[in-house]
């Protein structure tokens, strides 16, 4: 018989289980709408992936939506939209993940869907090779984006060693050359209950949701467990540069600085400064560049993640205002912090509003699912609660040390994206 080695109601009101196979089941009841949300989470992403199969994670995610002998593609979307659901899948460094919100009294189907395609996913050949064309397409087109070029071309400098330097997508060439058997093989080896998180969220009983993960999951044995990088980043040792040339309107400026993983004690100061740096009109880059008529938009993201990973500014110029000038601005907004430091105020504006962004991202069934599997997955569903206590005791003196110890020349990379079909127009210097 299968049964459930360890269940537990924590005081954030998940109820957290394991099935003997390894399968981990978050539930989350939620009894406000009669909806519910699914969502099955694996430890795959394209860390997990080395140069000849980059890729290779999304493209198996893509197929997962083909159909199996129980349920065709054509019949997965019929049952879906006539529930009045909807579902979809994405992939990341990090994880892969599909997911169903659906009326709760049919939240049996979602979890039926997702155990009969971890097992039984066709990947019939004609549709592989019509998938490849697909995602090359869909490569092709992000390659028209300046942006896209340019943070692919940033993370292949800031990172020379590790899985992370490549982009989900994958190389052309990869996407060119993987076999059907290796996608396949690809699936059957990682995809298993041990390498899985089942989260469901809504209203419904989390006893029945147990019930009905060990009915739909319970049989399947445990799988290999992907390989894990063995290769560390080294540290940086001085400023890295690129820059990324073609055919497009607008001048870009890209700049990444490491940043440690998910769960460094620092997490919660550098989530401060992003947020003093570009949550908001009042925040330094729309102040000082959008505002000071530098750049059409600018914004920093703190990509957190699994291993260590980047901190980004990101912006593109104003016409005629080139890549230098706008350079020379944002790395301006990063010396001030690091060397005057912010006030108490700014301070805590910032963190009202990375508070309430951690609020907002919890608004609905469907959205509190996505952020209990994301942090399962980067560090734990507990973490996110962790995180939000921790960023409501930064200081100011917190901020302007994470600018010193991060923001600075040895440990950036700078990209710059300059279009060739415009001539470069000569702008005034910008004032520091």
């Amino acid at each position: 018989m299968v049964w459930v080695v360890k269940v537990m109601r924590l005081s954030n009101g998940v109820v957290e289980g394991v099935l003997d196979n390894g399968l981990k089941v978050l539930v989350k009841e939620d009894h406000t709408m009669p909806l519910a949300s699914c969502y099955v989470w694996y430890n795959l992403g394209s860390r997990n992936e080395h140069p000849g199969i980059t890729g290779i994670s999304h493209w198996v995610e893509h197929m997962l939506f083909k159909g199996t002998p129980k349920f065709p593609k054509e019949l997965l979307m019929r049952l879906i939209e006539r529930k009045g659901g909807r579902w979809n899948g994405f992939t990341s460094r990090d994880y892969t993940a599909y997911f169903e919100d659906l009326p709760s009294s049919d939240i049996e189907l979602a979890i039926e869907i997702e155990s009969d395609r971890m097992s039984n996913a066709i990947f019939d050949p004609k549709e592989v090779e019509a998938e490849r064309m697909v995602i090359i397409s869909e490569r092709q087109g992000a390659e028209n984006h300046p942006e896209f070029l340019l943070e692919e071309a940033v993370l292949a400098t800031a990172i020379l060693a590790h899985p992370y330097r490549w982009s989900v997508i994958g190389y052309e060439s990869d996407l060119r050359s993987i076999t059907r058997d290796e996608l396949f093989m690809y699936y059957k080896r990682y995809y298993a209950p041990n390498n899985a998180v089942l989260v469901v969220v809504g209203d419904v009983s989390a006893a029945y949701v147990f019930e009905l993960a060990k009915k739909h999951f319970g049989d399947f044995e445990r799988g290999e467990t992907p390989p894990e990088p063995r290769t560390k980043e080294p540290p940086q040792r001085g400023e890295r540069r690129t820059v990324v040339k073609r055919e497009a309107h607008g001048e870009y400026v890209f700049i990444a600085y490491h940043i440690p993983q998910a769960g460094h004690e620092d997490i919660p100061a550098l989530y401060a400064l992003e947020a003093v740096l570009s949550m908001g009109r009042s925040s330094r880059l729309y102040r000082n560049l959008v505002e000071g008529n530098i750049a059409v938009w600018a914004s920093a993201h703190l990509h957190i993640a699994k291993e260590p990973s980047l901190l980004w500014l990101r912006s593109q110029a104003r016409d005629g205002v080139t890549v230098e000038q706008l350079e020379k601005a944002l790395l301006t907004e990063v010396e001030r912090i690091a060397q005057d430091g912010i006030s108490l105020q700014e301070l805590q504006r910032a963190l009202n509003q990375v508070e309430a962004s951690f609020i907002y991202s919890q608004e609905g069934v469907s959205m509190r699912a996505m952020q209990l599997g994301f942090f399962e997955i980067i560090a734990s569903y507990r973490y996110a609660d962790e995180l939000l206590e921790r960023i409501r005791t930064v200081t100011v003196n917190d901020v302007q040390l994470m600018a010193q110890r991060y923001l600075h020349e040895d440990n950036r990379t700078i990209g710059h994206f300059i279009p060739t079909s415009s001539r470069r127009s000569k702008a005034p210097e910008v004032a520091r």
